[in-house]
């Protein structure tokens, strides 16, 4: 009956299992690309989601994060959706699912949110924030064209864009969207452009289509520009192309002015942080109605700062159609990536029938931050003075510093440990200050800093990051601060004692005798023993087993038990080489030296041993017995060698 049962068991539940994993295979989902994979949970932000395995996108689809829900999705083309993951979610690794607009799920992706790190407390040392990348795609529209001129409402257009690549980076999974918002896109409203080398360009059209319920005027159609670089970091720069319609259903204007920059340019044409500069606008008023107390300023105080006096201009009116140059004395900011960078202006007009208006847009200027006239010091090496750091020892700490800008550095005020020496620890100035000063480094020049310092005793053994606070001037008086890290190893030297605690009163040449070793550990700290060998030059040593090293704890030793034959008489040495695993997990080697006694055999060589030149097989010949012989074989008979 049981194997009736179990017959019947087997037939109803392999079935059933095979089918749930023809379910699971069939239930595979592709797994899509997601640029970026990794958000702070702080901020969260836009990512894109590329299809693979032949899946397309349609306008309907959408992004869900399991746990959270449906996200905002915003379709970009066949191959690529955006979707803004918000801020404020838990850190850990979530799934995102892509829906059809059936609801059907087409694939899933994985997405990362790291937790911003903790603020350090305030006695640890501080931790400098990651430099800027060495260079970054960036991406501008150099031109663009509106066909027709004049949109009229109700109507479609096309726009046409050309995209140049003006970075120090190639541009990768480029993407050019158009997210509508006052204009409605005709088509697919994103277009992946893929990698758009150095210096490159490249024009993409899109469709648009003006509501009817707009008015006449001119607006800012959006346009959403991002590219990766080959590291993987994002970058976004959002961009609007001013477009005329006219033409309202009524056949009225509502009439208002619309100020734009026409065109920008500096003097000097290439910028260099911390020099004057004057910015010269072309504003046009492109609306259907005059601008009046029309103000302009720059509104990216990082980028520059005002020369004299204020940072706005302005002019009485601009009448339609009219153009008014302005002029900006300023003096470029700490500005630290080079290259074609953006300035917001920031522009404030208004009409005669009371209205006020405000708008802010982009110009680009070119920056050199290649340090033509700027210092600009590095610690290039430096040296210690022993090369061997441990607990409580003192030590000589040489700071070679080069001036690598262009230009002189006066003033140079050194710190050990940071601003005050907050992070000098486990590490003490002797005899002086945590501070040096140096009146000048000339351009290439480079100068030697050199401080006293003493290793706690208390130390641990291990690497420390010891930070130096650099502040210094320029030619003009600016104040310049850095702060480089050096790396200081502190180790631990074991105390170990070497001795015999085992040997004859008497050795003499030629006569083998018993001798051992002890290795003791007379620290406070215990020492991992790898290995000790034992050699002389005036002894044949042969060990007699093998010594038992390892851990050792304080107060401990390793005995090593030797047969000596001394080869000559006099003082013989005896060099023990100890090998340990420092705290680094390195190898490395004490050396103690004994020393032992040897007396001329009276005898001359004992019986039995070899003679220089001599075969195994040949025996010494057996000499008269002398008187030197005789104390010789009552010696050997203390020690049980002979009679």
């Amino acid at each position: 009956m049981n194997r009736k049962l179990q017959w019947f068991f087997l037939m109803l539940v392999v079935p059933a299992l095979l089918l749930f994993a023809a379910l699971a295979i069939a239930q595979t989902l592709p797994t899509f690309t997601v640029e970026p994979n990794t958000l702070s949970t702080q901020t969260g932000g836009l990512v894109t989601i590329y299809a693979t395995g032949g899946v397309t996108f349609t306008e309907g689809s959408t992004v869900r994060l399991l746990g959270r829900g449906i996200l905002p999705t915003v379709y970009v083309n066949p191959t690529a959706l955006q979707a803004t993951v918000p801020a404020g979610l838990a850190a850990g690794t979530y799934e995102l699912r892509v829906l059809d607009s059936q609801g059907l799920e087409l694939g899933t992706g994985s997405l990362t949110l790291t937790a911003p790190p903790a603020t350090p407390h305030p006695t640890s040392i501080p931790t400098q924030p990651p430099p800027p990348p060495s260079g970054r795609p960036i991406l501008t529209i150099r031109n663009y064209s509106v066909t027709p001129d004049k949109v009229r409402v109700g109507g479609e257009f096309v726009v046409a864009i050309e995209i140049y690549n003006n970075g120090s980076r190639a541009g990768e999974n480029t993407l050019a969207i158009f997210p509508g918002g006052t204009f409605l896109p005709v088509g697919e409203q994103g277009h992946t452009l893929w990698a758009l080398q150095i210096n490159h360009t490249v024009v993409v059209t899109q469709q648009m289509r003006v509501p009817s319920s707009l008015s006449s005027g001119v607006y800012q159609l959006q346009v959403n520009l991002s590219a990766n670089d080959f590291e993987g970091n994002h970058y976004d720069y959002p961009q609007a192309i001013p477009v005329e319609v006219t033409g309202g259903s009524s056949g009225t204007y509502t009439g208002k002015p619309k100020v734009i920059i026409e065109g920008a340019e500096t003097d000097p044409a290439t910028l260099i942080p911390g020099e004057p500069f004057s910015l010269t606008l072309r504003l046009a008023n492109r609306g259907n109605r005059t601008a009046i107390n029309v103000f302009a300023a720059c509104a990216s105080p990082e980028m520059a700062i005002p020369a004299s006096g204020g940072d706005t201009v302005s002019t009485a009116k601009i009448a339609i159609d009219d153009v008014v140059t302005l002029t900006l004395p300023l003096i470029v900011g700490n500005v630290e990536q080079g290259g074609r960078q953006r300035m917001i202006v920031a522009l404030e007009y208004g009409d005669y029938g009371g209205g006020t208006y405000s708008d802010q847009q982009n110009i680009g200027v070119d920056v050199n931050t290649t340090l033509n006239n700027q210092p600009q010091l590095l610690i290039e090496e430096y040296d210690i003075t022993p090369d061997f750091l441990a607990p409580g020892d003192p030590f000589t700490l040489t700071l070679h510093v080069t001036n690598v800008g262009g230009g002189a550095a006066q003033r140079l005020m050194l710190s050990f440990g940071g601003e005050g020496g907050a992070s000098l620890a486990p590490f003490i100035a002797a005899n002086t200050g945590n501070v040096r000063f140096v009146p000048q480094v000339p351009p290439g020049q480079m100068v030697d800093v050199v401080q006293q310092l003493i290793v706690d005793g208390t130390a641990d053994p291990k690497s420390y990051s010891l930070p130096i606070s650099l502040n210094y001037d320029d030619l003009r008086g600016t104040r310049h601060s850095d702060t480089q890290r050096l790396s200081l190893i502190v180790r631990r030297i074991p105390e170990l004692q070497a001795s015999f605690y085992r040997q004859p009163d008497v050795l003499m040449v030629g006569v083998p005798v018993p001798l051992s070793m002890e290795v003791a550990n007379v620290g406070r700290s215990l020492v991992d023993v790898v290995d000790l060998q034992v050699t002389s030059q005036q002894l044949e040593l042969q060990e007699q087993e093998s010594p038992l090293v390892g851990p050792t704890e304080s107060g401990a030793s390793i005995y090593l038990d030797l047969l000596a034959t001394p080869q000559e008489s006099g003082t013989a040495e005896v060099l023990a080489s100890i090998t340990y695993r420092d705290s680094f997990n390195r190898y490395q080697t004490i050396t103690k030296t004994l020393e032992i006694e040897v007396m001329e055999n009276p005898e001359g060589t004992q019986a039995g041993t070899l003679q220089p030149g001599m075969s195994g097989a040949e025996e010494v010949e057996e000499q008269p017995e002398t008187f030197w012989g005789k104390v010789g074989r009552f010696f050997k008979g203390l020690l049980g060698l002979g009679s």
